[in-house]
C-alpha cells in the first residue's frame, strides 16, 4: 500500500497483534499494518507458547490469529486467552474456510473470521471494524451464517414478541432488522417504506431502546425477551445457528 507522508493521526492508536508462524505472509501483513496511521503494531508470536507468553504482557486491542501453528492451533490461543484479556478482539485469519474450523473458532471466543486470499485492503477494513465493536467476516462466512439463520427464523417471524416501548411498526421494522440482517435500503422495500421514513422509524428504534446502532439494538431485543427466546419453539442462540454448521 502507498505511503501516506502528509497525513497525520492524532487519535490513540489500535494496537494490533498477530499469531502467525508463516514469515512471508506475516512480514507482508505487518508492514501493511505499520504503513496505516491509525495502528499500531506490537509484533508477531510464532507459536502457541509464544503467545501464550507475550500477547497478555502486549495487551493489544486486536489479535490476528493463524489456526495452523507449529505446536497446536490458534483455536488453543484463542479458548486459553479470550476469558482474561477480555479487552482484547481475537480475529481468525487463516486459509481455512471449513465448518469444523468456523464453529469452533466462533464459539471459543474469536469475535471474526477472515481469510487470507481476501487480501490485505479486506484485512486492514477487519481489523478497523473489529476495532470499532463490529464482527468482520469474510464474505463466504457471513452467506454460511445468514443461510443458517434465514432456514430457521422465517417461519418464527411472528412469534418474536413485541417490545412496548416500539408502536406496531417500530416493532415490525425491528423484526426484519433481526432477522433478515437485510440493509436499510432492502428493508424500505420490503416494508414498503420510503429509504428517508426507514431511517427515520430506526432513528426513534434507538432512542427509545437507549442504543447507538443496530448491534446494540438487536442484543437488547434479545435482552429484554430472554426467557422466551430460550424456549425450544423460540429461535436459537448465535451459539446454536455456529454449532449446525
Amino acid at each position: 500500500m502507498p505511503e501516506c507522508p502528509g497525513i497525520f493521526w492524532d487519535q490513540p492508536r489500535i494496537k494490533v497483534a498477530m499469531v502467525e508462524d508463516s514469515a512471508g505472509f506475516g512480514d507482508m501483513l505487518a508492514a501493511c499494518l505499520e504503513n496505516q496511521p491509525e495502528f499500531e503494531f506490537l509484533g508477531s508470536a510464532r507459536t502457541v507458547r509464544d503467545a501464550l507468553d507475550r500477547l497478555p504482557l502486549w495487551q493489544p486491542n486486536i489479535i490476528l490469529v493463524d489456526l495452523g501453528l507449529p505446536d497446536g492451533t490458534g483455536i488453543d490461543v484463542i479458548r486459553l486467552l479470550s476469558p482474561t484479556m477480555t479487552q482484547s478482539a481475537f480475529i481468525v485469519l487463516t486459509v481455512f474456510d471449513d465448518d469444523a474450523n468456523i464453529r469452533e473458532s466462533l464459539s471459543c471466543g474469536a469475535v471474526g473470521y477472515m481469510l487470507k486470499r481476501s487480501g490485505l485492503r479486506s484485512i486492514v477494513d477487519g481489523v478497523k471494524q473489529a476495532a470499532g465493536g463490529g464482527s468482520p467476516l469474510d464474505t463466504q462466512i457471513t452467506r454460511r451464517l445468514i443461510d443458517v439463520w434465514r432456514s430457521q427464523s422465517w417461519d418464527k417471524q411472528k412469534k418474536i414478541p413485541s417490545l412496548p416501548e416500539l408502536t406496531t411498526k417500530e416493532n415490525e421494522l425491528m423484526r426484519q432488522m433481526v432477522l433478515t440482517g437485510d440493509s436499510v435500503k432492502q428493508i424500505s422495500e420490503a416494508m414498503g417504506l420510503t429509504y428517508a421514513t426507514t431511517r427515520t422509524y430506526i432513528r426513534r428504534i434507538y432512542v427509545k431502546l437507549g442504543v447507538h446502532n443496530r448491534s446494540q439494538a438487536e442484543k437488547k431485543l434479545l435482552s429484554l425477551n430472554q426467557d422466551k427466546f430460550q424456549q425450544p419453539s423460540e429461535l436459537p442462540p448465535l451459539t446454536d445457528w455456529v454449532n449446525r454448521l
